[in-house]
């Protein structure tokens, strides 16, 4: 694994790149890259920004096989709903949203005066409104905890724990629980549990809540999600979901894009809070990297959240240039990543001075042959783009991905 240390690296691999303030703290990272990297230096520069109490996650089920069935459009409207929910059930029993909720994912934070059967019994309720008015149903996670909460994201390995959990191991209309938040019901509560034994190896002890009683006497009102959209497509995107009449459809400007979606991997978690420092480092260098190199191949950057680095290029050729390129830099300072790439139609939104969002199947697909399907050190395009490429040499594979077949090539 790549672990930060000053000497290891070359001059100037950690300087903030103009911009970065969008969606990096730069000013913990500054504090963290120009000090002594300890235990003690870490934890002081992240005390003001750690949080005790609940996160929740939820993921959306069946998404990938719905980007090859309908219009990208129809997808944002039937996923906007449950985030709607989501939130208004949220924000009424005292949570508040945590970054921008992209895609088909969401994350609330619990501070610790909220009660975890109350907590428990929102979350039966947002599943039960959920599956009574939405077409997608979603998978739900929460876990009791210390977060490091930096700029738009929330750090920490149990941060990590939680949203891993709901999007890959939970199902639609599923509610899952740590034993943590689970130990903080009380001996009398009356929540049905059933353990997930295969997930007690990787994540501890986690149990499924199969029954219990929702939470009522509360008003959820607040639906006005954290979206990636503009103010004024977000409304339009309410309004067409709750009607449906192509007359309200919002209106939208897709472009064609090839999507390169790099992961970067962990650092070492042996000392948590220099981990998310050290990471943060890491994703200032490859901010600076990828905004080098994706500059000189007229390439676009969308976002640098955590591991995730987003870009769009307009043709597949420089797409697959880039993401060579940015395996090697990577690689040669010890640090590996892993890929995916697809190419269709998007939908981008410029949120502001220096931010961006993404939204289509492209990104949900290369978000599945980089972090689910990926190795560390491994390209996997799909065949689609292999085919715009010559003498690309690489090994072609076929996977099912969430019910999809995908042919892809590994380079």
């Amino acid at each position: 694994m790549a672990k930060f240390s000053p000497d290891r690296f070359p001059p100037g691999f950690f300087d903030l790149p103009q911009g970065a303030g969008e969606t990096l703290p730069l000013d913990v990272i500054a504090l963290w890259t120009t000090g002594q990297q300890t235990r003690d230096r870490a934890r002081e520069i992240l005390a003001p920004h750690t949080l005790r109490g609940a996160m929740v996650s939820s993921d959306s089920a069946g998404l990938t096989r719905l980007t090859r069935e309908l219009a990208l459009v129809e997808i944002l409207a039937m996923i906007n709903r449950p985030k709607e929910i989501i939130h208004a059930w949220g924000t009424a029993i005292g949570g508040r949203a945590l970054g921008v909720w992209a895609a088909d994912n969401t994350q609330m934070f619990y501070p610790a005066d909220v009660p975890a059967d109350r907590l428990v019994g929102a979350l039966l309720a947002v599943q039960h409104q959920v599956g009574g008015e939405c077409e997608v149903a979603i998978g739900l996670c929460a876990h009791q905890g210390d977060f490091f909460v930096l700029g738009d994201g929330v750090y920490g390995p149990d941060a990590d724990r939680v949203e891993l959990v709901a999007e890959e191991h939970t199902t639609g209309g599923e509610v899952v629980v740590t034993d943590t938040l689970a130990g903080s019901l009380g001996s009398s509560h009356t929540f049905q549990l059933v353990k997930r034994p295969e997930l007690e190896r990787e994540f501890g002890t986690m149990l499924r809540v199969t029954g219990g009683p929702r939470l009522t006497g509360v008003t959820p009102d607040n639906f006005r999600y954290p979206a990636p959209y503009s103010d004024g497509f977000a409304e339009e995107l309410s309004v067409y979901g709750r009607n449906r009449r192509p007359s309200r459809m919002p209106q939208t400007r897709y472009r064609t894009a090839t999507v390169v979606l790099i992961e970067r991997e962990n650092e070492e978690r042996d000392i948590p809070e220099v981990a998310v420092l050290n990471d943060l480092a890491l994703a200032a260098a490859m901010k600076r990297i990828g905004g080098g190199l994706v500059e000189r191949l007229q390439g676009t950057e969308i976002k640098t959240i955590g591991r995730i680095s987003i870009y769009t290029f307009q043709e597949p050729g420089p797409a697959v240039e880039f993401a060579r390129a940015c395996r090697r830099e990577l690689s040669e300072q010890g640090i590996q990543c892993r890929i995916g790439i697809d190419t269709g139609q998007v939908l981008v939104f410029d949120l502001g001075p220096g931010a961006r969002d993404i939204a289509g199947g492209p990104v949900n697909v290369a978000s599945k042959l980089a972090q689910d399907l990926g190795q560390y050190g491994v390209i996997h395009v799909t065949q689609g783009v292999a085919d715009c490429i010559d003498n690309h040499g690489g090994r072609r594979v076929s996977f099912d991905v969430a019910g999809v077949s995908v042919d892809a090539v590994i380079l």
